[in-house]
């Protein structure tokens, strides 16, 4: 096909024009691309606390009895336990019954002996006192008499004082409290001044804690002490401590403490562990979730201008959910906690409320 000149330049610009409308299709659309905004993480914040840092030491032991509080009631002669009347850990109230008794063969044929030997020495006084009055005994035989009837109504009234005479015998709480060992049951033969039972005063209970020797030279009596229930940490109560031991427990191997325990619902036997407070200093708190750990060390995301700052932190004690940081920080700074392991230095954020 032949063109005129004309339409050789017409057809040209066309195709020009085409070209660049192409590449412009093609390459124009790229820094529409780089304008979008980068992603950004979503995480939740909480601000850095500054707070007295306590400095605690762990112990860990039992609910116990205090020796004061506690009353062991023991077989008053040789006894047959006919019925224990209550278990360990029962409340009673002064006065409730809490085991029969009856006395052995031997304990009864003992008193049976005392009594007569008793009615045996009145009679025998009696007729030394017929004799004197017909002056035909001495005086000093008048006084012997005198002593045998006085030492056996002594044995009788030991005797009875202990039961003897009862048969039976009932013994009851000699005071309001809950019931401890009971080392006896039915049947056992008890011999006389063994122990039955044990009761623990109302408000006799103290938390009987171990200490390991290399941290115990910081306890002194009166320091503040934690008490959480081992099994259930919501079951606390504040005490303070009252006896510092300086011994080493040969069983355990630890260094003994006590601390009143009144606080309701604590049972007698329950294990506990004790957090006694030793010191303290100010410091910052940050939750212990904002804390990462990874191969360059701990460090916290402080969110500054809508970004994640990696500041490296030195964590120190643990306080309750928070833990104690050094570093680049400063109280009232935002911190990043759920979200901060996938977070990187310069990540755009997005702040979750909650």
């Amino acid at each position: 096909m032949n063109l005129t000149k004309p339409w050789r330049y017409v057809l040209g610009a066309a195709i020009a024009l085409l070209v660049v409308w192409i590449a412009w299709r093609t390459l124009g659309a790229k820094p529409a691309e780089s304008d979008a905004p980068p992603p950004a993480a979503l995480v939740t914040v909480a601000p850095v606390r500054a707070a007295a840092i306590e400095e605690t030491v762990s112990a860990y032991g039992v609910i116990a009895g205090s020796a004061a509080a506690s009353r062991t009631l023991a077989a008053p002669r040789a006894v047959i336990v006919q019925r224990v009347l209550v278990a360990p850990g029962q409340p009673v109230g002064a006065g409730t019954p809490l085991v029969a008794l009856v006395g052995t063969p031997a304990t009864q044929l003992s008193f049976r002996q005392a009594s007569d030997a008793r009615a045996f020495a009145q009679r025998d006084l009696e007729r030394v006192q017929r004799l004197m009055a017909s002056h035909l005994a001495a005086n000093d035989q008048l006084i012997a008499a005198r002593k045998t009837l006085a030492d056996a109504k002594a044995a009788v009234a030991a005797q009875s004082a202990a039961g003897a005479g009862l048969g039976a015998q009932t013994l009851t709480a000699p005071l309001a409290g809950v019931v401890g060992s009971v080392p006896v049951t039915l049947g056992d033969h008890v011999a006389e001044g063994a122990p039955l039972l044990t009761v623990v005063a109302t408000g006799g209970l103290i938390a009987q804690l171990g200490v390991e020797p290399t941290r115990a030279g910081r306890l002194r009596p009166g320091q503040s002490v934690l008490i959480k229930s081992a099994f259930d940490p919501g079951n606390r109560f504040e005490s303070r401590l009252a006896v510092v031991g300086r011994q080493v427990d040969p069983a355990t191997r630890l260094i003994n403490v006590t601390a009143p325990a009144q606080a309701a619902g604590v049972a007698l036997g329950a294990a506990v562990e004790g957090l006694i407070t030793v010191a303290s200093h100010p410091g910052l708190l940050v939750p212990r979730a904002a804390v990462v750990f990874d191969e360059s060390g701990a460090h916290v995301f402080v969110v500054r201008g809508g970004k994640a700052r990696q500041v490296p932190v030195k964590p120190g004690i643990e306080q309750g959910d928070d833990l104690e940081i050094t570093g680049a920080v400063a109280a009232g700074e935002p911190v990043a906690v759920q979200g901060a392991y996938q977070l990187q230095d310069g990540l755009a954020v997005r702040i979750q409320r909650r």
